[in-house]
């Protein structure tokens, strides 16, 4: 009882591991045994987003039939099991794993907001929506250029890789904005403007949270 109940209370620690460590490594794997990693460490986030939310049962089998769909994608776009279908794969996979980790960032930060009391487990969550949200904008991005390679001014997908991706949308969440990659296409403007948008109002959100939370727990 007492292993389920400290694995509760730092759920959202996991998360952000695994999160930080694919982060991290996204240079590398790249093919091979790199795709492979890469598909586990995705698996295991994924298993770790579902873990942390409080979800009806029937939701609960939806997100996990999700995440099996997802995984059973990618894994035959990096076996190469059918070449010529690689492209529909991949879109679909970008697609289903998108709305996935978008809607995991959505209900993970619901329940943040929610959270009585402010620990270090709920400011860890706080920081994995944040990355959650970056890499479901790489994968929107990776849609879009998927469908138009000429939406942005460089190519974001080089030999199935989404480094570039990753690079433009956190550079783009931050507004750190290097230049080196700009949208092109309506859609692309539309979506990169959204990102930041975002990317300025949910650290303000979440600072208020967190400054709330900790003058009301004082002043109890």
């Amino acid at each position: 009882m007492m292993l389920l109940h400290e694995s509760n209370t730092q759920k959202y620690r996991q998360l952000l591991i695994v999160l930080i460590v694919l982060f991290l490594l996204s240079p590398f794997l790249k093919a091979g045994i790199g795709s492979v990693i890469s598909d586990v460490l995705l698996l295991s986030s994924i298993i770790l987003i579902v873990r942390s939310l409080t979800l009806s049962r029937r939701l609960l089998f939806i997100y996990i039939a999700i995440a099996s769909l997802a995984f059973s994608l990618q894994l035959n776009i990096n076996l190469g099991w059918d070449p010529s279908l690689n492209q529909a794969f991949d879109l679909m996979f970008q697609t289903v794993l998108s709305l996935y980790i978008g809607g995991a960032a959505y209900l993970i930060g619901r329940e943040i907001l929610k959270a009585p009391k402010i620990t270090a487990d709920i400011v860890q969550g706080g920081i994995s929506v944040y990355l959650l949200i970056g890499f479901a904008w790489a994968l929107f991005y990776g849609i879009v250029a998927t469908l138009d390679p000429n939406a942005f001014s460089q190519s974001l997908l080089i030999q199935d890789a989404h480094i570039k991706a990753f690079h433009f949308s956190f550079t783009t969440l931050t507004t750190l904005g290097y230049g080196d990659i700009v949208p092109v296409s309506e859609f692309a403007l539309v979506l990169t403007n959204l990102e930041a948008i975002i990317g300025q109002i949910y650290p303000a959100v979440f600072m208020a949270v967190l400054v709330g939370g900790y003058l009301g727990h004082r002043s109890h």
